[in-house]
């Protein structure tokens, strides 16, 4: 019997490629051979699973067109709902092109398979393609990274860098970015606040402040203001040296963001908080987390910065309520 050869079409940001792993797992059970395509800063996530075949970086594309036919995929699985997911895979000729109908690329899809609602979580919004593909849905939808012990090595020497000893007690990060926008962020402010809080209530804990290469100055800003004692790492590393970092910590008080689902899907508890979009769709997926929002009339407005200019819906999340949650979590 031959393997059927599956290309995976990966969302655009490292959240969604998160929620889409249950997909990736109902698929390689499946018996496929599963290779991914994906922006290239995700493909270090993405090599961290165990049942990917093959990782391919979506460049140009002339190079992604080029890379999709010498694969002679039998079929590619579209988790994007974009034209250009489409359009690259019917130029590549690959027979079989799953995916939701959207916009004008009905017509490139093969076949095209209606949209669901969004009365669930946004885990879940693949079950339909499964369920056209005749594929068994995964026993649950909630994401699990199961990290190499070479992994979390890795992570033990880049924490043991930043002056931070795993073994000294329970570790604590700090996420204030989110690539989004600014209206998804917490004010700085505030986790000035909350780290003064932790620090107080909770001795033991040792707080890291975590941010990519986009939030430098927003990290390095809040390591000062807090006395310059908490390390800021991520800003020179990968996806797959994040998670390594991530999967030694205990707790992490985050805005809705990327690292907020990679550190659920390691086993991280979170405090999350939300404003401009909508926890029921996007909330860390598992029990052990919890989630800050204000439901504001205005809110969820999906809007990168405030129409209304006063950022309530974050601004009105109260400081001892993150520090409690973070307390509960510990």
């Amino acid at each position: 019997m031959t393997t059927t050869r599956t290309i995976v079409y990966a969302p655009n940001w490292v959240g969604d490629t998160v929620m889409a792993m249950p997909v990736l797992d109902a698929l390689t059970a499946s018996g496929r051979q599963v290779d991914v395509l994906c922006k290239p800063h995700i493909l270090p996530l993405v090599d961290l699973l165990p049942g990917v075949h093959r990782t391919l970086a979506r460049g140009d594309d002339a190079g992604t067109l080029g890379a999709l036919r010498e694969g002679s995929y039998d079929e590619a699985i579209l988790l994007p709902n974009s034209f250009r997911s489409a359009w690259l895979t019917w130029r590549a000729g690959i027979p079989r092109r799953w995916g939701y109908r959207s916009g004008f690329r009905s017509a490139l899809l093969e076949p095209a398979i209606d949209r669901p609602g969004t009365e669930h979580h946004q885990i879940e919004d693949y079950s339909g393609l499964l369920q056209a593909m005749e594929v068994a849905q995964p026993e649950d939808w909630i994401p699990r990274i199961a990290i190499r012990d070479d992994v979390r090595s890795r992570g033990r020497q880049l924490l043991e860098r930043a002056g931070v000893d795993p073994d000294a007690g329970p570790i604590v990060g700090l996420f204030p970015g989110a690539e989004f926008g600014a209206s998804k962020q917490w004010p700085r402010e505030s986790f000035e606040e909350a780290a003064r809080g932790i620090r107080r209530r909770q001795p033991t804990a040792q707080l890291t402040i975590l941010a990519g290469p986009k939030e430098v100055w927003l990290a390095v800003r809040l390591h000062e203001e807090t006395g310059k004692i908490h390390p800021v790492i991520g800003t020179d590393l990968d996806l797959a040296d994040l998670a390594a970092v991530l999967a030694h910590h205990r707790v992490l008080l985050t805005n809705d963001s990327g690292p907020m689902h990679l550190a659920a899907a390691l086993g991280v508890r979170c405090a999350a908080l939300f404003g401009p979009t909508d926890p029921d769709r996007t909330a860390p997926a598992g029990d052990a987390h919890e989630v800050l929002y204000v439901d504001r009339w205005c809110s969820p407005c999906f809007r990168r910065r405030c129409p209304l200019m006063h950022h309530g819906c974050m601004t009105e999340l109260e400081v001892d309520d993150a520090v409690a949650a973070v307390e509960r979590q510990l």
